[in-house]
């Protein structure tokens, strides 16, 4: 290493004989070659730790989205079986048996859909 040294400094002093000039253009060369490789390999590698990064904070994104996803549905179930079970009952009822028991039901429906539409054309006249 030290001959190199020593023909790098007669070439930068203008000292240098013909072999040793192309002794330092074949070393440079090299040098060259070899940092070139040495900076492809450091950027391959930084490519490959940022997909890697890309990769982790997609599926870090994709398992927070997928969590608050369950834990709406989880609510919005517990808040529907929490519900009044015999109030829901009625209401999912398609039949009834007895007609008076009908009539009853439909007017109580009819008279809150009356209500509904009696406000809703009372805010709309003011």
């Amino acid at each position: 290493m030290s001959e190199i040294d020593d023909i790098l400094k007669r070439v930068a002093n203008n000292e240098a004989t013909e072999e040793e000039m192309k002794k330092a253009e074949d070393y440079m060369q090299a040098f060259d070659r070899e940092l070139s490789l040495k900076i492809d390999a450091w950027e391959k590698a930084e490519d490959k730790s940022h997909d890697k990064r890309a990769h982790r904070v997609w599926l870090h994104s994709a398992v927070a989205a997928a969590a608050c996803l369950i834990l709406l549905f989880s609510v919005a179930l517990w808040m529907d079986h929490s519900s009044d079970t015999t109030a829901t009952a009625t209401l999912q009822k398609d039949s009834f048996d007895n007609p008076e028991e009908a009539a009853a039901e439909a007017e109580q429906a009819l008279m809150k859909f009356s209500l509904v539409i009696n406000k809703a054309t009372c805010y709309n006249t003011k």
